[in-house]
């Protein structure tokens, strides 16, 4: 959370011109609020419609495309297996806890897991270690989102991923 998964990786989809997806807007979209749907059926009922929808977009996205995850996705065995499935390329955009903290200051209480502060520490370190299995890590804390782009860009670049010349013009 507050990583700017959805904000960078709207950017990327942009300078590669190619397709923006972010999972957890295709739950909203498909299943209602994740704050409803934690409030409902709680995290493990969240996290099974999770990986539903993870299971029902990774056939379908075009080569090249950005998927941004939520928080707690890549942290689901199932989903990481998914992703090596698809051969997916997986960043984990990394930023200390007191700055994702500052960037989620005003969105916490749409975040449910973000309500708590000590267990949003908890859940930070519980996390971290699977976060470190992503193919590239790069650090995130930097406020301009640019700083960030650029960088990504190289490494879709070295990966052979670009923007047609046609797309650029």
């Amino acid at each position: 959370m507050g990583a700017g998964k959805s904000t960078v990786g709207r950017l990327l989809a942009e300078q590669l011109a190619c397709p923006f997806i972010d999972l957890d807007s295709e739950i909203a979209l498909t299943h209602g609020s994740i704050p409803g749907l934690f409030s409902t059926r709680g995290e493990s009922g969240f996290r099974a419609i999770e990986h539903h929808q993870l299971r029902h977009v990774l056939p379908t996205l075009p080569r090249p495309s950005v998927l941004a995850l939520g928080g707690g996705a890549f942290i689901q065995p199932a989903n990481r297996e998914l992703l090596t499935q698809h051969s997916a390329t997986v960043i984990f955009l990394d930023a200390p806890f007191e700055v994702l903290c500052a960037r989620i200051a005003d969105t916490g209480h749409q975040r449910p897991l973000a309500r708590d502060i000590d267990r949003l520490h908890e859940l930070f370190e519980r996390r971290r270690p699977t976060y470190s299995l992503a193919h590239y890590t790069f650090d995130a804390s930097e406020s301009d989102p640019t700083c960030l782009l650029a960088s990504l860009v190289q490494l879709a670049n070295s990966l052979g991923v670009s923007a047609s010349p046609r797309d650029k013009l």
